[in-house]
């Protein structure tokens, strides 16, 4: 039922977009459309020749100096249709895996509102599992020259969703609290060592609360989603033909095997904390997060940063550290019983996708931490520059945030330096 209703939701929501474009000239003169933007021009350099720097996994890893990972455009219509309706279009260009015309479009939804509490949507949307949800693009709006990769570019393959949600708002004591429900599904182009992969999730469900009072905010978010589809891995495709080729009395443990690494209908999991306190001149952020997954590909990890910021008139200093860790132990990469009866030849075939194992579970696998330093300079009201220092330690077979160009033999010390110039119009 889930997935007949976020397919048609999908196709609505297209509809809708188009519908959006075609006629937003025209209501123009009415005041009902309001247009806005915003830009970012990055450009980094990166010291390492064997790990690509990328923002998140939909964009190619860059080395040396480049302009990609962080330059973008963004542009965005607000229709309003009468007090309860009104849709958002929000269209975002930069460097990406993949170039679909559909996939720039990062938001485009219809809302009803009632009550002033309740809000009603149905569309593309951003999904809310983290502080920027809302504004992930937008570099105007956050000192830092991106959100910190540990924590931002693991859950990036699910930050927007096609579906619906439900948000109840109201004021509690000196607070306000919000409460959101969302259903859909995802899919997205991601890179891995040497390749694209295409990824698909559906059966999406979130759910996230956030209460702000005063100078200070907390928030809670959890997602639970399936994996339909992760691209056409041929290591895993020859896996599953060895196993169908040896019966379980000469592998009993190829069952097991193929179980273990086996993606449809596998469960990932988030579950994310985060606190926010501003009072001029110090702000505080923080967010930690767990993934669980019972897809072996897919390690359980630990996620979160700290970020302490000064404002000095025009200038804002700040630094963050950050960091993602496996959960559970490094998993095996035996490939289970093998019969005790089994040919000398035919247990030293079996034993040869050991590494291949090896390979696709460290492909995955994320372990490092970063320290940056940077300041934000408040050029004008529309915007800003921002000059940012990072330094990643990756530990062994930890490189997975990375586009690894060559497989390095150990632990790597990476520095990319940022310089940002971001405006809204």
């Amino acid at each position: 039922m889930l997935k007949f209703l976020s397919a048609y939701l999908s196709t609505f929501s297209y509809l809708i977009i188009l519908n959006t474009l075609v006629s937003a000239n025209a209501m123009a003169s009415d005041d009902m459309v309001k247009f806005s933007g915003f830009a970012t021009l990055g450009a980094i350099y990166n010291d390492s020749e064997e790990l690509g720097f990328h923002s998140n996994y939909k964009v190619a890893g860059k080395t040396g100096f480049s302009l990609a990972p962080d330059s973008l455009i963004g542009t965005q219509a607000n229709i309003k249709f009468n007090p309860q309706w009104d849709a958002v279009v929000q269209a975002v260009f930069r460097d990406k895996l993949d170039d679909k015309v559909l996939n720039y479009i990062d938001v485009g939804f219809l809302r009803y509102s009632l009550a002033k509490r309740w809000e009603f949507r149905a569309g593309r949307m951003n999904t809310d599992i983290y502080f920027l949800s809302e504004y992930r693009s937008v570099g105007y709006a956050y000192p830092w020259a991106r959100p910190p990769s540990e924590f931002y570019a693991h859950v990036s393959t699910v930050s927007q969703f096609q579906g619906a949600d439900v948000l109840y708002k109201r004021s509690v004591g000196e607070g306000f609290l919000q409460v959101k429900l969302a259903f859909g599904e995802t899919e997205a182009v991601i890179g891995r060592p040497g390749t694209k992969v295409d990824v698909k999730f559906d059966d999406m469900l979130m759910a996230s609360i956030s209460y702000q009072q005063n100078k200070w905010q907390v928030r809670a978010s959890f997602l639970d989603a399936k994996i339909q589809e992760f691209g056409d891995d041929q290591d895993l495709a020859v896996l599953d033909q060895a196993i169908e080729q040896f019966p379980p009395y000469i592998w009993p443990g190829g069952p097991v095997l193929k179980e273990r690494f086996d993606y449809h209908g596998k469960k990932q999991q988030f579950y994310g904390l985060g606190y926010q306190y501003d009072n001029d001149p110090w702000i505080v952020q923080l967010e930690i997060g767990a993934s669980h997954s019972l897809w072996d590909i897919i390690q359980d990890n630990v996620s979160g940063y700290v970020s302490l910021g000064y404002q000095a008139e025009d200038i804002t200093y700040f630094s963050i550290l950050s960091a993602i860790e496996p959960t559970g132990g490094t998993l095996s990469d035996s490939i289970g019983e093998i019969s005790p009866a089994a040919p000398a030849e035919i247990v030293a075939i079996l034993k040869s996708f050991e590494p291949l194992l090896r390979e696709q579970l460290n492909q995955s696998r994320i372990k490092q931490h970063t320290f940056g330093v940077g300041a934000k300079w408040q050029v004008s009201p529309t915007m800003i520059a921002k000059l940012q220092v990072d330094r990643s330690v990756v530990a062994d077979n930890g490189f997975a945030l990375w586009q690894v160009n060559t497989q390095p033999d150990s632990s790597q010390t990476v520095n990319v330096v940022s310089l940002n110039v971001n405006w809204i119009f």
